[in-house]
This record gives structure tokens, C-alpha cells and sequence, in this order.
């Protein structure tokens, strides 16, 4: 078993993002967020606030699954916390309990905008120190929010965003990947719940963060937690189910159930997926015992070829 540790990821992941590179096992990582704080025995909003305890709780949680990367960010809300959505933090994961006026779209400077959610200041701090104090070239990844969820949360559910809402949300999302970027991340999962009506308008925005992506050298990565896309937009890699692995072309990844107990047939079955990921974190009070045990299984697809 390998956890990545001297392993190329980082070369990998960057060349999966140009779609180029050879075949080989691919990186599990599952999203690991909110269970890390299972560690200091505290609420996962505590720890999810506080860059120190994250960084420390996720360094931790990695040395005993054994997977190799640190997930730094999760889809939970705290973009649309940051956009200026009413958010509570103190049920987990967390959830968004008002949402906000259509003149959110208007915004045109994100900057300061992050701080405004500590989760989220605290994912971008983790994720800056963790890549200058951990040895070799860290896995740093950053799984947030898609474009259309994240317009479900700030404008409800029931609301049909138009040309503009995806214009704004596309900007947004791209200069929050720009932060990451800067601040030491490997790659960026965007994370959907559903496929919008408007698919031309939801590909542009994916685009536009693609873009950052790109010129950062990482790769933009696309996942579902539902119902997926005929036909995956080409500026993301897209990281189809193992019923759907087979059919695409390209280098890709793959998306796999958050459920654990889902893990044990993994190994051999990754077909030519380069990475393994969750569309959504694993659930915050699953036992970090079960969990090593659990990865340690799925774990043996990465070994070296």
C-alpha cells in the first residue's frame, strides 16, 4: 500500500488537468473534511473555523487512513456563507437557512469577500500553511461548491438563475480558485447536486474557473451527486460513476459513493480513472477507526505500477 507520499502527484494531477500523461493507479481521496475534527474530540464547525486545529486535525487524519491527500475545503456552504446567505454551522453539515437578494449578482470585487466566512478564511489558511511547512510537494485539494448549487443556495432552490446569475457565479468561483491556487492547492473538485436547466450558461461559468485552473497549472475537476450530464462539459475533467467510467475518452477521474462501507470492491475496478474522489464529504461522525481500515482496502489501487 502507498499513501502518495513519493508518488508525483502533484505532476500527475497537473498533467491530468492538460489532459495528457500515462495511465496509472489513480489518487484516492475521498473528502475528509468534517470527520477530521473527530480528533480534538470538538464540533466540526469549531474546528472548521480555526486554520491551526484544522491543519492539525487533517495532518492526523491523514497519517492514519493513509491517504495521501489533505482536503482542505468542502462543499458545505461556506461560499454562499461568504456571498451572504444566512448559514447554520452548528448542524452538520452545514446548512443554508436564508438566502440572498438577486442584486448579489451585481458584485464585481471578491477580495474581501472570503473573510466574511470563517469556515472559509480558515480553508484558504490551512491550505497556505499546510503547503509551506509540509515536506515534499503536499497533495492540497479543494472540493467546493459547483456553480449551480451554489446559485441554488444563494437564490433558493425554486429560482431559475438566467445568463447573468451564472455570469457572477462563474466569476465568483474563479477568484475564489485563484486564492487557492495562490495559497498552495492541487487541484479544485467542483461539486454538483444536479444538472441545471440551463446547461449552456452553467458551462460557461464552468469554464471561466477552468480557466484559472489552467493557468495555474491544476486541473478543474467536475463531480455529481445525482442526476449527471449526457455529455460532460469539455473545459473540466469530468469524474463520472463507475457505470459511466468506461464511456469517456479522455483522462479523467472518477466519483464514488461518500458511504465507506461502498469502498471494499474499489480496488481493480477503477477502469482508467487517474483520481478517485466522494461528490460530497464523508459523513462527520463515521468512525475514524472503520475509516482507516476502510482506505487502507481501497488504498491498494494505488499501488506503483
Amino acid at each position: 500500500m502507498s499513501n502518495g507520499s513519493a508518488s508525483p502527484w502533484r505532476r500527475r494531477l497537473s498533467e491530468l488537468g492538460r489532459g495528457v500523461g500515462k495511465l496509472h493507479p489513480p489518487l484516492f481521496s475521498p473528502l475528509l473534511y468534517g470527520v477530521s475534527a473527530q480528533i480534538e474530540a470538538l464540533p466540526p464547525a469549531e474546528v472548521t473555523a480555526d486554520p491551526t486545529r484544522l491543519g492539525k486535525c487533517l495532518s492526523e487524519l491523514r497519517r492514519v487512513t493513509g491517504t495521501a491527500p489533505f482536503v482542505v475545503a468542502a462543499p458545505t456552504a461556506m461560499e454562499a456563507e461568504a456571498l451572504g446567505a444566512g448559514v447554520d454551522r452548528e448542524t452538520w453539515p452545514p446548512k443554508v437557512v436564508s438566502t440572498v437578494s438577486e442584486g448579489v449578482i451585481e458584485l464585481a470585487e471578491f477580495d474581501e469577500v472570503w473573510s466574511r466566512s470563517e469556515a472559509l478564511s480558515a480553508s484558504l489558511e490551512t491550505c497556505k500553511r499546510l503547503s509551506a511547512t509540509q515536506q515534499g510537494e503536499p497533495v492540497l485539494l479543494v472540493a467546493l461548491t459547483g456553480p449551480a448549487s451554489l446559485l441554488a443556495e444563494l437564490l433558493g432552490s425554486d429560482t431559475a438563475p438566467g445568463a447573468a446569475a451564472y455570469e457572477f457565479v462563474g466569476r465568483a468561483l474563479s477568484a475564489l480558485s485563484r486564492q487557492f491556487a495562490q495559497s498552495g492547492a492541487s487541484a479544485i473538485l467542483l461539486c454538483e447536486r444536479r444538472l441545471p436547466a440551463d446547461v449552456a450558461a452553467w458551462a460557461g461559468a464552468l469554464n471561466t474557473i477552468s480557466n484559472i485552473a489552467r493557468f495555474h497549472r491544476i486541473p478543474a475537476l467536475l463531480a455529481f451527486d445525482g442526476v449527471v450530464p449526457g455529455q460532460w462539459p469539455p473545459a473540466t475533467v469530468a469524474c463520472p460513476s463507475l457505470q459511466e467510467e468506461a464511456s469517456i475518452e479522455k483522462a479523467h477521474g472518477l466519483t464514488v459513493s461518500a458511504d465507506p462501507a461502498d469502498w471494499a470492491d474499489l480496488a481493480g475496478n477503477t477502469g482508467a480513472a487517474r483520481v478517485v474522489f466522494t461528490a460530497r464529504e464523508v459523513a462527520a461522525d463515521t468512525p475514524i477507526e472503520e475509516l482507516g481500515d476502510l482506505c487502507a482496502d481501497a488504498l491498494d489501487m494505488e499501488q506503483e505500477p
